[in-house]
């Protein structure tokens, strides 16, 4: 991106791919140059990889700062928000720890803006007692607005089945993106119209696309469309299914209970990998020609 500033322009460049690369500025006093070059960000000692591909940005205080992403395996990519200041003419970004004069992301640092307010989280659980959709919810697909309500009936979320022959074409696909190094998401299914050819749950995608839920063999769970009994037996009028995340071991699993209280495991613990750029994502899914799943709750829990 360029940038002019005291008489030179500058161009803030990645280099080295997205894994393991670098930050790189260019300055001139010509826009068409020559152009000297320094690289000013890296991963060095640090556990961020590929610390790069973002921009310098300014504060009405007078501050600056480097917005990045780094690529990690499971929450997909991270954004980064470095300090960073101007010597000789030249962005300096984060903090040299190693001391052989290139910048290195700081693992804490205070906020910016002081005074501005105190950061947050964004929205994750949802009662879903709001007429309106919360803002932490993307469609997986594009959304037909007359198979899903917030109305039908009051505090509770309504999909109904679209025909699909797996999670991943499932046009009633609600999702969020997974945060923390470690969550919890649980959801209670209200299976009463299911019907007899629908299914509806909790899943987790990335690369793959896994879930765990109820369809016409019972409790069932999923993976990149081969499906697993779990419980064969009548279909259950609610069940609570969970998803526990450990995105830094990348260990997730599931679990479904009939009371809410007791929890049973759901086939063995699985790997998850980001896919098309995005990080792995949790949500509630309803596929099949008929029926209709409601959903009580969706409580998402960030441990770490």
């Amino acid at each position: 991106k360029w940038l002019k500033r005291d008489g030179y322009y500058y161009l803030i460049i990645p280099e080295g791919g997205v894994e393991g690369g670098w930050q790189t500025v260019l300055r001139s006093r010509s826009v068409y140059g020559p152009y000297e070059k320094r690289v000013v960000l890296e991963q060095g000692s640090t556990a961020v990889n590929g610390p790069h591909q973002g921009s310098l940005v300014d504060t009405p205080q007078g501050e600056w700062w480097f917005y990045h992403f780094q690529h990690t395996p499971v929450i997909g990519r991270v954004v980064h928000l470095q300090p960073a200041r101007w010597k000789d003419g030249w962005p300096l970004m984060g903090v040299d720890i190693d001391g052989n004069g290139v910048g290195e992301p700081v693992e804490v640092w205070p906020c910016p803006m002081k005074g501005a307010g105190t950061p947050s989280l964004p929205a994750t659980s949802d009662d879903f007692s709001s007429p309106e959709m919360g803002m932490q919810w993307q469609w997986n697909h594009n959304p037909v607005d007359d198979k899903w309500s917030l109305t039908e009936r009051p505090g509770w979320l309504t999909l109904h089945g679209m025909a699909a022959d797996n999670l991943k074409m499932a046009r009633g696909t609600l999702t969020q993106k997974v945060m923390g190094f470690e969550s919890i998401a649980t959801t209670l299914v209200d299976c009463t119209a299911l019907g007899s050819q629908t299914s509806a749950g909790l899943l987790c995608m990335g690369s793959d696309y896994r879930a765990i839920g109820v369809g016409p063999e019972g409790i069932y769970t999923e993976n990149n469309g081969q499906r697993t009994t779990v419980v064969s037996a009548k279909k259950p009028r609610k069940v609570w299914l969970r998803l526990t995340m450990k995105s830094s071991d990348n260990v997730h699993r599931f679990e479904y209970s009939t009371d809410g209280r007791n929890y049973v495991a759901a086939g063995e613990p699985f790997e998850m990998h980001c896919g098309n750029w995005k990080g792995v994502r949790t949500g509630i899914y309803c596929y099949g020609s008929q029926g209709k799943a409601q959903f009580d709750f969706f409580k998402y829990d960030i441990i770490r």
